[in-house]
């Protein structure tokens, strides 16, 4: 005796979900190829103006880090001519104080 169930047997009713389960797969597949098709030409743009924006951003950092370090030793530059230019200015006084004395 075999069992039924809306009129069809169990052999039949799993041949039929495996049937729809099988169809609903490959549909979402293909719904899943298609939408990330349709995806990736929609963001490939967007990927490309964030890899622009990063490397810019790296070039910044690198460009600024070099602007710092020739600020700093521009610095130490016009200290050394600090000390020259006040040298030079006791020299000069001490040769005013020789002449016009």
């Amino acid at each position: 005796m075999q069992h039924t169930f809306f009129g069809f047997t169990i052999n039949e009713w799993v041949g039929m979900i495996g049937i729809l389960t099988a169809v609903i797969t490959g549909v979402g597949q293909i719904f899943n190829r298609t939408l990330n098709q349709a995806l990736d030409k929609t963001m490939q743009p967007l990927r490309y103006a964030i890899d622009n924006l990063s490397k810019t951003i790296e070039a910044m950092k690198q460009d600024h880090s070099a602007q710092q370090i020739e600020v700093r030793n521009l610095g130490k530059s016009f200290e050394s001519h600090l000390i020259d230019s006040q040298e030079l200015k006791t020299k000069v006084r001490n040769l005013e104080k020789e002449v016009f004395k």
